[in-house]
């Protein structure tokens, strides 16, 4: 065969495969077409069973939901049947009380019965009325049994305690830990369930009526130790205990006297001392108490009523300290000078505590107010002792210096300077008082007798400054309390001896607090008097040595005498002289410095002209001069060197 004929037979066998790939693709496009059609014969049919199925299916929704509404409807009721049966239920346990040691199955109790009266409130149906009444009664005792146990458990740790027996407020007992956290979860709890019952269960005041009757109890002896001072000190009724130590009042004294009276007659181991007043310990222990109270409400009680609870439990306790500081108050008023330290005592404490009582009281305005007023009302008789001081040594009762004649120091001279040395320990507080009455406020006449008297401050708002012109004036005025007194002496001389005695003690006394305010030490009265009162009162001293000695003269004085024998003179020489002797052996001087003075000035009156008398005598064994020649110059010397002797 030939090449033509070989590519001529190719020619038609791809011919023949290309029409057979022809006649299949005819093929596959007409199955294409009827598969399409199929395809969308099925789409159309789909979608009318769609149409057809969506009812169907959102009905199965609806039967759903009514289904589960019908399931969660009978568990409902299944539950309201429940709550109708929760009193019946309930009861024996509610009505048997809580178990002290196991409180919750109780608790758990009650919220039953409150959710019950919840659920049942919600239906507000007829049939559940009585339901509702049951649950309501089961409610009340049961909320009653858990406040019960609230005050069984409050009353066992509050039968009172002594605040003074601890330092601080944290030291003071109150109740065991595990004690305090039950009764905070049965507050806390009681406290939620009446607000959500409206039950008025007044928790509040249970536990302010437990704990006001503690608190009482524990700050009752410093009520009472206030009134026991008052009744034993009170003016009232002194009288007679003044005459039982020699003091008469005299007729018709009044309040005014008996408190000076009392004022001279006080003794050195009755003198106040500081941090002793019954009101001050009163006061100490209810701020202590008061703050360990106000730390056991906050661990107890819930936080949304814990500062009402406080309030209403120290409430009558304040109260009653309020009452008993008005009281101390009226008694300072017509008490004796010397209470004033004790009063002084107190307005510091009280201003020293204010800070502690308005945290206390941060949310009771009144209570602050009360307080505030009582310390007040207590600057009434401190702001009157400047004047009263000053006008009892001005104007002292013949009683008042006239009480004794056995000598020593005078009994107003002596607790003027006790006083004194008191009240300046309270130097700070009485600068505070003093400015705003007003330099020279205590005296506004000069002071009678007194020459050279002290001058006013500088600066009348320098406190210090009229402090000081204060006591300065006290001295002089003193000073002149001494002269009035020594006219009351009876005996001859006397007067003098009780002058020189006196005026030496105020002048020691003087001395010796001076300088005693270096190297830190507190000023004492000389350092604040000055010397120009000491300086006025060594002149009175050197003023009354005069006279003194010319007392020693009169038994000398009939020596010049021409009408009397020389017998007649020693004899009248004798008996004045041994007067004299018995006058002073009968009038107490303690110390010995002024003793020498008064014996030395004594030899030196009477002695010179005693011994140059009795050189004048020729004949000393004469029977006209034997029988009274008794004593030799140096008899007199010795009988005058001993006379506080014998």
């Amino acid at each position: 065969m030939t090449t033509n004929d070989n590519f001529l037979q190719d020619d038609a066998e791809e011919e023949a495969e290309l029409e057979f790939l022809r006649d299949s693709l005819e093929q596959m496009d007409n199955l294409a077409d009827k598969t399409t059609q199929l395809l969308e014969l099925f789409d159309t049919r789909l979608k009318n069973l769609g149409r057809v199925i969506a009812p169907i299916y959102k009905s199965t929704q609806k039967f759903t939901r009514l289904y589960d509404n019908v399931e969660k409807s009978i568990g409902t009721l299944d539950d309201i049947l429940l709550f109708f049966n929760v009193a019946a239920d309930e009861s024996e346990t509610i009505r048997a009380g809580p178990d002290n040691s196991e409180l919750l199955p109780y608790l758990d109790s009650i919220n039953r019965l409150k959710d019950a009266n919840d659920a049942l409130g919600r239906l507000d149906l007829d049939s559940a009325k009585q339901s509702r009444r049951e649950i309501h009664e089961l409610l009340k005792i049961g909320l009653g049994n858990l406040s019960q146990l609230f005050s069984q458990w409050l009353k066992q740790q509050s039968g009172g305690v002594d605040p003074a027996a601890y330092t601080s407020a944290t030291e003071i007992p109150t109740f065991p830990t595990d004690t305090v956290k039950l009764l905070s979860m049965l507050a806390t709890y009681l406290n939620l369930v009446n607000d959500e019952v409206s039950y008025d269960l007044k928790l509040t005041k249970t536990y302010a009526s437990i704990r006001t009757r503690h608190l009482q109890k524990s700050l009752a002896q410093f009520s009472d130790m206030c009134m026991l001072h008052i009744k034993s000190n009170s003016v009232d009724g002194s009288n007679k205990a003044m005459a039982q130590q020699g003091y008469a009042a005299g007729p018709g004294a009044g309040q005014s006297s008996s408190a000076e009276s009392r004022f001279c007659s006080m003794r050195n181991e009755n003198w106040y001392e500081t941090g002793t007043s019954p009101f001050v310990q009163y006061t100490a222990n209810i701020v202590k108490l008061f703050e360990a109270e106000r730390d056991l409400v906050r661990q107890i009680m819930p936080t949304i009523i814990s500062q009402e609870t406080f309030q209403m439990t120290v409430g009558r306790p304040f109260e009653s300290y309020l009452n008993t500081g008005d009281k101390m108050t009226a008694y300072f008023a017509s008490a004796p000078l010397y209470e004033i330290l004790q009063a002084l005592d107190i307005y510091g404490r009280l201003l020293d505590t204010e800070g502690a009582i308005d945290a206390l009281f941060a949310q009771s305005t009144s209570q602050r107010n009360a307080f505030s007023k009582l310390l007040a009302r207590l600057q009434t008789p401190l702001n009157k002792c400047f004047a009263a001081l000053i006008t009892l040594l001005r104007n002292p009762s013949r009683d008042s210096i006239g009480q004794k004649q056995t000598g020593g120091v005078h009994e107003l001279v002596f607790n003027t300077l006790t006083f004194l040395n008191y009240l300046i320990l309270y130097k700070d507080l009485l600068i505070a008082l003093i400015v705003p009455l007003g330099d020279g406020h205590w005296a506004r006449t000069p002071l009678p007798g007194i020459t050279g008297a002290s001058q006013p401050a500088g600066d009348p708002n320098d406190g210090l400054a009229v402090f000081q012109h204060y006591l300065r004036d006290v001295i002089d005025a003193l000073a002149g309390t001494i002269e009035q007194a020594s006219k009351q002496m009876k005996r001859a001389g006397l007067e003098y001896v009780f002058l020189i005695n006196n005026y030496s003690y105020l002048a020691r006394a003087l001395r010796d607090t001076m300088n005693s305010g270096s190297e830190g030490q507190a000023l004492g009265l000389g350092d604040l008097v000055g010397r120009s009162p000491l300086t006025r009162i060594e002149a009175r001293i050197e003023s009354s040595r005069k006279p003194y000695a010319v007392t020693w003269t009169s038994p000398t004085n009939s020596f010049m005498s021409a009408s009397l024998s020389t017998g007649e003179k020693l004899s009248l020489f004798n008996r004045e002289f041994e007067d004299i002797l018995r006058g002073h052996r009968s009038f107490e001087v303690f110390d010995a410095d002024v003793r020498a003075v008064l014996i030395s000035d004594a030899i030196e009156a009477i002695l010179p002209t005693y011994e140059g008398f009795l050189k004048q005598i020729p004949d000393k064994g004469a029977p006209d001069v034997a029988h009274v020649f008794k004593y030799r110059p140096k008899d007199i010397q010795r009988r005058i060197q001993s006379m506080w002797d014998e």
